[in-house]
């Protein structure tokens, strides 16, 4: 990744509920770059939904970071359009399209996910890499 100019990340949910709940991973690493500056993360009203569900049903003890990392980063809000839902239906399950059609909205340069259908399913012709959180790091590190 060019890291010349400020890369524009939209985190799926897995991303910052492991952020969350790891402060040693790969995913709170790249929460820690946002924070610096680095790159401009984007998030869907999807996205926040389903972490504000998470956090509260499986780790209630990380919801007071949940609203401190909601509070601190600048997170960009970009919501699926009917053009891009009909362009990621062809590409993965209706769930996850809302994601995928957010993200094609929204001009970003990757898609960083730890969510299987999104690591396994076949998205050439996508205008953005779709990876880990690891190997986004990775990608970032070469553009040092």
């Amino acid at each position: 990744m060019n890291i010349k100019k400020k890369n524009r990340i939209f985190f799926d949910s897995s991303v910052l509920i492991a952020g969350l709940a790891s402060p040693d991973g790969a995913s709170a690493a790249l929460l820690a770059i946002a924070e610096m500056g680095l790159i401009t993360p984007l998030v869907s009203e999807t996205v926040v939904v389903e972490v504000i569900r998470n956090i509260e049903k499986k780790l209630p003890h990380c919801l007071v970071y949940y609203h401190r990392l909601f509070k601190i980063l600048p997170f960009e809000i970009a919501d699926p359009t009917e053009d891009t839902l009909k362009i990621a239906a062809g590409f993965i399950n209706e769930k996850d399209a809302v994601i995928l059609a957010a993200a094609l909205n929204a001009g970003i340069d990757c898609l960083v996910s730890l969510d299987k259908h999104f690591l396994t399913s076949n998205f050439k012709g996508l205008p953005f890499m779709v990876c880990p959180p690891a190997d986004l790091l990775s990608a970032l590190r070469v553009g040092l």
